[in-house]
């Protein structure tokens, strides 16, 4: 009997081009769950999340209009490791308790869900294949300079932060997973993408 839905984890590392192969994705049909995008939802104005960081932080986190500054968070607080384990702490179990409320509300198709820290945070439990969207270091350095303005030693230290490359690429070990490796024009990732599309829709 033929499933009627397959649930994939896209990852792979900061500024690797996961945004991109998600929309090219979602363009196809697939339906796309994004973590960051939970992520920024759990601590809008008025959420426990963002309630609970005021009481462990107070409101020097907060912007002028009562958002949260994401920014000083990640500059400032994230600089002590107790910091950002307390932060994962509040936020993680609400981000992935809407994910799983988001997947269990999907019963048809392709579900794909970016999870960035699925390797970092064990999350390969939900899913039954990952897509890793794969590139060089330098690339990942390079666009993270000229996405968030900042100098190369600063995008060095993000992505130490995050699991390696070396790390992600042994992710088949726990799900089947292809591929993507983006290091080279938009026109040749979408022919990637677009193949492999072809090849999840074969499945269900």
């Amino acid at each position: 009997m033929a499933k009627s839905n397959l649930k994939v984890a896209l990852t792979g590392g900061i500024a690797s081009g996961k945004s991109q192969v998600s929309a090219i994705l979602e363009g196809h049909g697939c339906f796309i769950i994004d973590l960051d995008v939970i992520a920024r939802e759990v601590v809008e104005p008025g959420t426990a999340g963002l309630n609970e960081l005021i009481e462990n932080f107070g409101n020097s986190i907060l912007s002028n209009d009562g958002t949260l500054n994401r920014k000083y968070l990640r500059d400032e607080l994230f600089k002590k490791g107790r910091n950002r384990a307390l932060i994962e702490q509040v936020l993680h179990p609400k981000i992935l308790h809407k994910m799983k409320a988001a997947m269990d509300a999907c019963t048809q198709g392709i579900v794909i869900v970016v999870v960035p820290l699925l390797v970092e945070k064990n999350l390969w439990q939900p899913f039954e294949r990952a897509i890793l969207v794969d590139c060089e270091v330098k690339n990942q350095i390079d666009r993270l300079m000229t996405r968030e303005k900042i100098d190369q030693s600063k995008a060095e230290a993000m992505l130490l932060a995050q699991a390696s490359r070396e790390q992600r690429l042994q992710l088949n070990e726990h799900l089947p997973t292809d591929i993507i490796e983006n290091n080279s024009k938009v026109t040749d990732l979408k022919e990637k993408v677009d193949e492999l599309s072809q090849k999840l829709f074969s499945l269900i």
